[in-house]
């Protein structure tokens, strides 16, 4: 691991095993099969609350850096260079603009191509998707 200026902690960038990431932020990464959940049980909530219920929940929970899904497995978005839970419009950037409106285009384009690679990347060592890396988030478990 590579330091900052002194005082400074390290960037998600500096950082090469899981393992240092979690004593940097002091909570555990979200593990692949917690986000798989995470991801189901969205759909699963866009169905029981015919879209409009989910949509509201997730305006209401967005300001705590989570989504409908997420909140109910613990699961938060945080900043990548602070740690700071994630604020509302840092989740709607993430949630709607990286991973709705260009993941979605990239995925119509590329005949779903994107949205398997991006899914896929959460096996890397560092646990974040191509639209977590977009967003400079990180996603952990409380």
């Amino acid at each position: 691991m590579t330091t900052n200026e002194p005082g400074m902690p390290p960037t998600v960038n500096q950082i090469t095993s899981p393992t240092e990431v979690r004593s940097l932020l002091g909570e555990p990464l979200a593990t692949p099969g917690a986000r798989l959940g995470a991801y189901l049980l969205e759909g699963l909530f866009v169905l029981v609350t015919l879209v409009i219920g989910w949509i509201i929940w997730a305006l209401i929970v967005w300001g705590k850096g989570t989504t409908p899904g997420h909140q109910v497995l613990r699961l938060y978005f945080v900043n990548e260079k602070t740690g700071q839970t994630a604020t509302w419009g840092h989740t709607a950037l993430r949630e709607f603009v990286m991973k709705g409106l260009v993941g979605g285009f990239l995925s119509v384009i590329t005949f779903g191509i994107y949205f398997i690679v991006d899914s896929l990347f959460v096996v890397r060592p560092d646990r974040r998707t191509i639209h977590d890396m977009l967003s400079s988030t990180l996603v952990v478990q409380r």
